[in-house]
């Protein structure tokens, strides 16, 4: 390359200075002119200021998306323990009851009966000359009348198996009563009657009876009667059978076991509402218990028997033992899970009879508990929206609730979610 030679031309003395000589030139080689080196481009980072905006920009960002979440997933669960109140019944706390009433004011009860009949077999254990006659019961019809007719004593009963049976005791017989939609309607009446002749051709199941001192007078075949029972216990002769002691314990038995198999068929059988309690029954069986013959070496005992039961109704029980136990009852639904475990005592002064229809009156003993309870949609719709700080004070309002406790998600929230499908109940019930 061609080098270029560049001169520099210098005075040797300030110039118009006296005496000087001609100024002298000096000529300097200026060195080659040099290119500037090629640097590689390298961009300048970002300062660390634009950083920490980012950052504050994501952050910003997730907390909005967290916020905006949460509302979606917003939920308030409150549990509840509702107010309970023990009592303890005893004789001295009374109430009275009457038949199928429909006063909402009073406590209404329901008879159901069942019959049933249970038999075993014992061995027999001695003989006996035996002479006895076939009983049972009929039922007296009277067509002949409007006014009552009197069968006497001892009245003889002709039976469609040529039999004669005498009427145990006196009775009455209703006159008939005329009705022009169905004809007259005959008087009648129940009684006991016996065979005359002993021994077993008085037993019969069912049979109609004529009465022989009207077989030529008008009252004939309009004074009659028919079976109500089967005739039985006729028999004679020498017959196998068991001392009295020992059928008095087996009728016991069998009068224990058909009493507990009609209690359980009438406990399955109560109608919805209403209460079942053992003390509330009425056990009948056949009133004599005589030792019992046979012509076999096994004798049979049968026994006979019915119950009926004193069904209460529950809600109305519950209502009656609250009001008296609990101090400014103000028909709040509550709620007695124990009341059929009490033990109904019958009043001594009016005891029960099922032939009566009559109030009853009774007591109970035993302790259960009283149990207020919670409507969770009230609570749920009285909670909406609500701001947490007013807890307490909207759930003192409601009636019944002993203790809440109270969780809302997420934790920061301070108001409970504006739908009641986001509101969750929990109510604690107390399992004894």
């Amino acid at each position: 390359m061609e080098k270029n030679i560049i001169q520099d031309i210098k005075p040797s003395s300030r110039a118009g200075s006296p005496n000087t000589t001609p100024r002298e030139f000096s000529i300097r080689k200026n060195p080659a002119r040099v290119l500037p080196k090629e640097i590689p481009f390298t961009p300048t980072p970002p300062k660390s200021s634009s950083k920490h905006g980012l950052w504050f920009l994501a952050i910003a960002c997730l907390i909005v998306l967290i916020v905006s979440v949460s509302f979606l997933f917003q939920s308030a669960t409150v549990t509840i323990v509702p107010k309970t109140v023990m009592v303890a019944l005893d004789s001295t706390d009374t109430f009275t009851a009457i038949k199928d009433s429909k006063d909402a004011t009073v406590l209404p009860y329901m008879v159901m009966s069942l019959s049933g009949d249970t038999s075993i077999t014992l061995p027999a254990t001695q003989t006996k000359n035996v002479s006895n006659f076939a009983t049972g019961k009929v039922t007296l019809f009277n067509t002949y009348s409007t006014t009552p007719v009197k069968i006497a004593k001892g009245t003889q009963l002709l039976g469609s198996n040529s039999q004669l049976y005498k009427v145990n005791s006196l009775v009455s017989i209703p006159g008939y009563i005329k009705s022009k939609s169905m004809g007259n309607l005959p008087g009648s009446i129940d009684v006991d009657i016996t065979a005359v002749v002993p021994g077993e051709v008085g037993n019969i199941d069912t049979a109609n009876f004529t009465i022989p001192m009207y077989a030529k007078r008008p009252q004939a075949g309009k004074i009659y009667a028919k079976s109500k029972t089967a005739l039985s216990g006729g028999l004679s002769g020498v017959l196998n059978t068991i001392p009295q002691a020992s059928a008095d314990t087996a009728y016991q038995t069998l009068k224990d076991q058909l009493k507990a198999s009609l209690i359980g068929k009438e406990k399955v059988q109560v109608p919805p509402g209403y209460l079942f309690f053992e003390g509330a029954t009425v056990f009948e069986t056949d009133n004599a218990v005589v030792a019992p013959y046979s012509k076999n070496p096994e004798i049979p005992l049968g026994l006979h028997g019915k119950l009926t039961a004193y069904l209460i109704k529950q809600d109305m029980l519950t209502q009656s033992i609250v009001q008296k136990f609990v101090n400014n009852y103000n028909n709040e639904p509550v709620t007695i899970p124990g009341i059929s475990s009490l033990v109904f005592v019958p009043s001594s002064t009016a005891p029960l009879d099922p032939n009566s229809d009559t109030p009853i009156t009774f007591s109970f003993t035993g302790t259960v508990k009283i149990i207020w309870k919670i409507k969770t949609d009230d609570i749920k719709n009285t909670l909406i929206s609500k701001d947490k700080s007013g807890f307490s004070s909207a759930l003192a309002a409601i009636p019944g609730v002993e203790k809440a406790d109270l969780v809302i998600k997420p934790f920061w929230k301070q108001s409970f979610p504006d739908d009641a499908k986001k509101i969750n109940v929990d109510v604690i019930y107390p399992t004894n």
